[in-house]
């Protein structure tokens, strides 16, 4: 020891984040034997608490009301070019008793609750958006749409308390997790006009929320815990949390969101990224942890036939062997399980000899063994679906630190600038560009799609999109693809004249790389 206090500036230097440091009554001994203060209390130095921000924003196939053939399932090759999607339960959990019908399926069978078209998703990553989202969050209130996942930096390493304030018009999953992954809540809760809060449990680092859709009358369950909505409620004949290869999942610093559930993967490279079609990630992964509900009574993982699983449970049981199933191109493993634990989550961890052995991993509710029939019989691919539930209904949010007192508005009463904000980016028409690839040139005249009834000259501009696109005022949209741009695209523009600003078109598409690698598509 020098005998230098240590003061509060430097002890600040020391740290990633700023924390609440009790300082006081701290002392040590000089080489002399004399006692010394180790800090400096007389600093006057304030304890800067950081706010929680909004990191990233994806709806996941936003689906609207329509009367559009069923070309159907949600899940099939061709989602990008938009699909209906019915909405029913599955029989197995919608009846107490064993049924036999879905080796055959119940399409036809069942009363369709909605019909909806799913488009492909949409990031928010502008900083002045996110900014914004941010001070919705903490202010007025928070737009949830149907479909949306939005993630939220708590910053919680100072042990402040934070709640959840919601009320709204649709179903919706709330979970927080710690700095490294760890599920500290994750329940699915219904529709409620009364506005509603939740505590979130101490060290909660990011909060993620997404939007069912679906008032209260859609959804048969008895109370809201975790998986209420995700294992019992589909699009099709199936239900069921986790992910396939088609599966678009939106990312965190801590792990990937799913279909009711969290999964990290090793070594995907693809963090960075708002979202990840699950194809990509899962080509480079050996092993994956997937967090669900432990109110499950199967769960399954399609993998390479020479490359079975070895897995392991925490806070389920797993209380059969494997029921394995051959396919053309893959196999499929089948476990009976059980909750084996006072918490409504687990952990479910499963690894590989070889990197893109895994295909799927899926979490079930119902009869195990109406499930092993079920996947001997249909497309093992259908079974898991992402984003909305239900293709209409939002709430609003609000998140307070302490017990500050909260009253939020009806979703219908949200004031039209929220409104507005929320809609900028998604009225007007969609124009589909097609498939491009890694740097190909595109130049395409824009101005064909724009008219004006005056003949005023028109301007054009860009108000989204990937960084190496542009558009010129008289709309000639130039566009040089970059690796970074692989996956979906979308380039929002506006037209004005002199009589001010018009509407927004958006300019979509898809770049892969030069070379794809294939990959399985479908099962037995």
């Amino acid at each position: 020891m020098t005998g230098k206090p240590i003061t509060m500036r430097r002890i600040r230097r020391m740290r990633a984040e700023p924390r609440v440091v009790s300082l006081a009554g701290l002392r040590d001994t000089d080489g002399g034997g004399k006692e010394i203060d180790i800090i400096d209390n007389d600093s006057n130095d304030e304890t800067v608490f950081e706010q929680p921000k909004v990191l990233r924003s994806v709806l996941m196939r936003a689906e609207a009301e329509s009367d559009q053939t069923n070309l159907g399932h949600t899940t099939v090759k061709t989602i990008k070019a938009a699909e209906e999607a019915p909405r029913i339960v599955p029989p197995s959990i919608a009846r107490g008793d064993p049924t036999n019908t879905l080796k055959g399926g119940v399409r036809g069978q069942m009363k369709r609750r909605h019909s909806t078209v799913n488009n492909p998703p949409t990031a928010i990553t502008e900083a002045a958006a996110l900014k914004q989202m941010s001070s919705h969050l903490l202010g007025e209130g928070l737009v949830l749409e149907s479909g949306r996942s939005t993630v939220v930096k708590l910053h919680q390493h100072d042990l402040r308390t934070f709640t959840l304030h919601h009320r709204g018009t649709q179903g919706m999953r709330v979970a927080a997790y710690n700095d490294v992954g760890q599920p500290l809540l994750d329940v699915d809760l219904l529709a409620t006009e009364e506005q509603q809060s939740i505590v979130l449990p101490l060290k909660s680092d990011y909060l993620v929320v997404t939007g069912y859709g679906g008032d209260e009358a859609l959804y048969e369950i008895d109370s809201p815990d975790a998986g209420a909505i995700s294992l019992h409620h589909s699009t099709d004949d199936t239900a069921g949390a986790g992910f396939h290869p088609r599966t678009r999942l939106v990312s965190t610093p801590v792990g990937y969101v799913c279909r009711g559930g969290m999964v990290s993967l090793s070594s995907t490279g693809l963090e960075d990224r708002p979202w990840v079609e699950a194809v990509d990630a899962l080509k480079t992964t050996k092993e994956a942890v997937f967090h669900t509900s432990s109110n499950i009574s199967t769960f399954a993982i399609v993998h390479a036939h020479d490359d079975p699983p070895s897995i392991e449970g925490n806070g389920v049981e797993f209380i059969s062997d494997a029921s394995v199933i051959q396919g053309t191109s893959l196999s499929i493993s089948i476990w009976a399980v059980k909750r084996s634990t006072d918490s409504s989550l687990c952990t479910i961890s499963t690894s590989f000899v070889e990197s893109g052995s895994l295909h799927s991993m899926v979490a079930l509710a119902g009869h195990h063994q109406e499930w092993v029939e079920f996947f001997k019989s249909r497309d093992w691919t259908t079974i898991i679906e992402e984003g909305a539930i239900c293709g209409h209904g939002e709430s609003i949010l609000h998140l307070s630190a302490g017990d500050e007192q909260v009253q939020l508005k009806r979703v219908e009463d949200v004031a039209p600038s929220l409104k507005k904000d929320r809609n900028r980016l998604s009225q007007g028409p969609r124009f589909n560009l097609g498939a491009l690839a890694v740097g190909e040139v595109v130049k395409k005249d824009l101005s064909k799609h724009a008219a004006d009834k005056e003949q005023d000259a028109i301007v054009f501009s860009m108000l989204s999109g990937p960084k190496n696109a542009s558009v010129s005022k008289d709309g000639v949209l130039n566009f040089t693809p970059q690796k970074e741009d692989i996956g979906l695209f979308e380039i929002v523009v506006q037209v004005s004249d002199s009589g001010g600003t018009g509407g927004t078109a958006t300019f979509h598409g898809t770049v892969g790389d030069e070379n794809t690698r294939p990959y399985w598509v479908g099962g037995e």
